[in-house]
């Protein structure tokens, strides 16, 4: 599981599209349930950069594929990061700024000492399969800074 972790920090830090995303993560985030997903924290001047990884939830030969999305936005007193959908070009797939068009999701993550908890806003229900899910609690992996 371990290894598993470190090869999915390492995707999501090197292996996502968009120049910011050469540098490592900040931060590391892993769910178990509904499904297995994984959250990346990349520091860029005054906006965090969140980008996710997650498999389609478990339904036999129905189940999704998996989703990967990034998003950027700002982080408030309340330590919530209020990041919109980004154009951007990962392994898993590409979205442009024609398919995100004028109303861009805004994921919403709320940052606590063990982990994160994440609103998707709809994100993944029109950029991912049906069945897939990036909403719910991401602990905390790796060292903390």
């Amino acid at each position: 599981m371990r290894l598993i972790s470190i090869v999915v920090a390492a995707s999501l830090g090197l292996a996502a599209a968009g120049p910011s995303l050469a540098k490592a993560p900040d931060a590391v985030f892993e769910r178990d349930e509904p499904a297995m997903a994984s959250m990346a924290l990349i520091k860029e001047g005054a906006v965090w950069r969140v980008s996710f990884r997650a498999g389609g939830v478990p339904n036999g030969a129905a189940t999704a594929a998996d989703c990967e999305l990034q998003a950027v936005g700002p982080q408030d007193a309340d330590d919530v990061i209020a990041a919109r959908l980004v154009p951007f070009e990962g392994e898993l797939n590409a979205i442009t700024a024609a398919d995100i068009g004028a109303n861009a999701p805004v994921i919403q993550v709320r940052v606590g000492p063990e982990g994160v908890f994440v609103e998707d806003g709809g994100a993944a229900g029109r950029f991912c399969g049906l069945g897939s899910d990036i909403d719910g609690f991401y602990r905390r992996t790796g060292d903390s800074d």
